[in-house]
């Protein structure tokens, strides 16, 4: 695609055997309201075997299509980054779309916050068996530096790629990303940017995440349940092994590029920091393979408390001592045991 002036924002694409989905995500861009002059858009096919190749040069010079060998998210992205013109680089899976609106938005607030390194906002979620796009609300976004302020680093959560955009200059500090996150590689840049620059977050709806079954992070909740969980399912099974083995690497990746840059990773702020992908890559080992009781009570202890209300962090003791006596396998059952003594001491007391 030939361009007459100066870049200013880069549509990176990656896809993986999304051909079905993948005429969606790119109408969805050269649907926006930003000179087409000014943009330029990439699809980085990581080795599709499906039709993904003839559905996207059905759009000529619009796109700058490459295909390149089976290697993960993360390859995908580093090939994208690489080749990006633009002071803008944002960020769209091959399965998910954005809606209108969303990019000159999104380059407003890169033009409002000139100290800024990366912009990202709400999406909604599209279930295959839900026919319309419902807003998220699990997540919290927040402002600023973040890792000047510990309650504003422990408090931050990561979000979709078709969220986020960087400062290409900001970018180039943060890759490459480790090859070894096949998923979630943008995860790498979402931690390590608030260590360079600050962040600005938007409280709206811009893009569309889709869940189904082909997504390659979705798997069963990390939640203590039967040692049968499992059972007649091995796709959920190898799924949460994938999940485990991504997220661990995520916290190693991370640590490794804070190292290189000169922090103290000892730090209790960014101990903390660090301690949440050893929390979650945990959970799912522990639900691989359940642990023993002083193992998993242990986990528990260790789990960040700070955004847990003074009743809550009684709740979450009283359970992990609970647990002593009850085990990895009945663990979910004590809130159900402790609303039915609840019921029980009202019953008595004749309250409703």
């Amino acid at each position: 695609m030939s361009q007459a002036g100066p870049i200013r924002v880069t549509v990176v694409i990656d896809t993986y055997n999304c051909g079905h989905f993948i005429e969606e995500a790119i109408d969805s861009v050269l649907a926006q309201d930003f000179p087409p002059e000014q943009m330029e858009i990439l699809v980085v096919d990581d080795g599709s075997a499906d039709d993904t190749g003839e559905r996207v040069r059905k759009y000529g010079s619009r796109i700058q299509y490459f295909c390149k060998p089976n290697g993960g998210q993360a390859s995908a992205l580093n090939f994208g980054i690489a080749r990006a013109r633009g002071e803008i680089v944002a960020f769209l899976d091959g399965d998910d779309y954005w809606l209108p609106g969303k990019l000159r938005r999104v380059a407003a607030e890169f033009e409002k916050h000139q100290e800024a390194g990366m912009v990202y906002h709400n999406f909604c979620c599209k279930h295959a068996s839900i026919p319309d796009p419902l807003p998220f609300s699990g997540l919290g976004g927040v402002s600023g530096f973040l890792s000047e302020n510990r309650r504003s680093l422990l408090g931050y959560d990561l979000y979709p790629t078709a969220t986020l955009a960087f400062r290409k200059s900001v970018l180039q500090r943060l890759v490459p990303i480790p090859e070894s996150l096949i998923v979630q590689a943008d995860a790498h840049l979402t931690a390590c940017v608030i260590f360079v620059a600050p962040i600005v977050y938007i409280d709206q709806p811009l893009t569309v995440y889709r869940v189904h079954a082909d997504n390659m992070w979705n798997c069963v909740a990390n939640t203590p349940r039967s040692c049968n969980i499992f059972e007649g399912d091995a796709a959920a099974k190898a799924r949460l092994e994938r999940r485990v083995i991504t997220t661990r690497a995520i916290g190693e990746g991370v640590r490794e590029w804070l190292e290189r840059n000169g922090f103290d990773v000892n730090h209790p702020d960014l101990r903390a920091f660090l301690m949440q992908w050893t929390i979650s890559s945990r959970a799912g080992e522990f639900a691989l393979s359940p642990p023993g009781r002083l193992r998993f009570f242990r986990h528990l202890l260790e789990q960040p408390r700070h955004r847990m209300a003074w009743r809550h962090v009684v709740v979450h003791y009283a359970n992990a001592f609970s647990l002593l006596f009850v085990g990895y396998r009945n663990f979910h059952r004590l809130d159900e045991w402790r609303l039915a003594v609840k019921r029980s001491v009202y019953s008595l007391l004749g309250r409703s």
